[in-house]
């Protein structure tokens, strides 16, 4: 089978439209089959004259384990009797570990250049509704200002029919999560999986080392790259769409997990700062980034430490330790009273924890602290 060359032929010969489909793994040997398998499931990947022609390429970037091996072998398998035309795949390894590392690899050196939508997705979810990709593509071609469409994430656990307590905890929590999307209507960038039109993927470059790429990256599409107010309209979820991820249920993994996320938001709202000091100078903040990443991959700690001997030792947005609280105001008076000493529990966890991202902030831990 032809890796990438079949479906740019196709595409001229029969005008079809083109869908990258990028896996990014990090020793995911427990997980990557069984969500291939779940993906090929999708309805999109089982009609026989599909109107797509779709390449899917998984990039195991600083892997250890037999990821790779895997994701070939089960590809393999399952494309030998697959119905649909033009399915291409390919599994490109990458030495460096970092997922916004690998994400650029994807989008600018591996996806067909001839690419209309690319999704881009991780390799500890399962996908549910057998439509979830179909609809996600079909959400951007009827809301033409939509750039990026996600579906619905729901933790593993809660598709249990019985949860231990620790289960419950969580599950609790994550109804003070924040904003909760409706079905076709502005939503965020969930890094587990979104689709995007091409066009816009290929004008970033995420930074390398960035822990929450996925904030990183929301912040530049509804900004139209740092250059205009934000647009949250440019971000749709779509209806019909769903995956199921593997929740944290050990509370030193939990806790670690949210150290991290509360690191990446803070380094995410000090670049963004930056590129917005600086939107007059410059144009293509894209290029900006690449040009970066290639001189000085510790350019984003730089900023860092820039930042703490201008203004100070204190790094955490404000938002990081309200957003419990401001997760109640649009749910009804009654459950947000209920909801409140659990709000009010939350913000001293999320206290503790801030001071603890910062402390690894100012110290300049990277990726490789956080991944160990």
């Amino acid at each position: 089978m032809s890796v990438l060359t079949k479906s740019k032929e196709e595409k001229d010969k029969y005008d079809q439209v083109i869908i990258t489909i990028g896996i990014l793994a990090f020793n995911e040997a427990e997980s990557i089959e069984r969500m291939i398998k779940s993906l090929f499931r999708q309805n999109i990947l089982q009609e026989a004259q599909s109107q797509y022609a779709i390449e899917i390429i998984v990039v195991p970037n600083g892997c250890n384990d037999e990821t790779a091996l895997i994701a070939r072998e089960v590809l393999a398998d399952l494309t030998q009797d697959n119905t649909v035309t033009n399915l291409s795949y390919l599994v490109h390894e990458v030495k460096q570990p970092g997922k916004s590392n690998a994400w650029n690899i994807l989008i600018h050196e591996l996806s067909n250049p001839k690419t209309d939508y690319i999704f881009v997705m991780d390799t500890d979810i399962e996908l549910i509704h057998q439509s979830t990709l179909q609809s996600m593509i079909e959400t951007l071609q009827k809301d033409s200002q939509a750039q990026v469409t996600v579906d619905k994430p729901i933790k593993d656990i809660f598709l249990k029919k019985r949860k231990n307590l620790t289960e419950k905890f969580s599950l609790s929590i994550s109804k003070l999560s924040g904003f909760k999307a409706r079905e076709n209507e502005a939503a965020w960038i969930c890094g587990q999986l979104y689709c995007s039109r091409a066009a816009i993927l290929r004008r970033i470059w995420l930074p390398v080392n960035l822990l929450v790429e996925d904030g990183f990256l929301y912040n530049a599409i509804v900004t139209n790259l740092w250059q205009s107010p934000p647009q949250p309209n440019k971000v749709i979820l779509a209806s019909k769409a769903s995956h199921s991820f593997v929740a944290y249920t050990n509370i030193f993994s939990l806790l670690r997990h949210e150290i991290a996320v509360i690191c990446g938001n803070a380094v995410n709202d000090l670049i963004a700062e930056n590129f917005v000091q600086n939107k007059n100078q410059v144009q293509n903040i894209g290029q900006l980034i690449r040009q970066r990443n290639e001189q000085n991959s510790h350019w984003v700690n730089d900023l860092i430490q820039t930042r703490i001997a201008e203004k100070g030792w204190w790094l955490i947005p404000r938002f990081i330790l309200i957003r419990r609280f401001l997760s109640l105001q649009n749910k009804p008076i009654g459950k947000s009273v209920l909801l409140f000493p659990l709000a009010l529990a939350s913000f001293f966890l999320d206290l503790i924890l801030s001071i603890k991202a910062n402390f690894d902030l100012s110290k300049g831990y990277g990726l490789n602290y956080w991944r160990e």
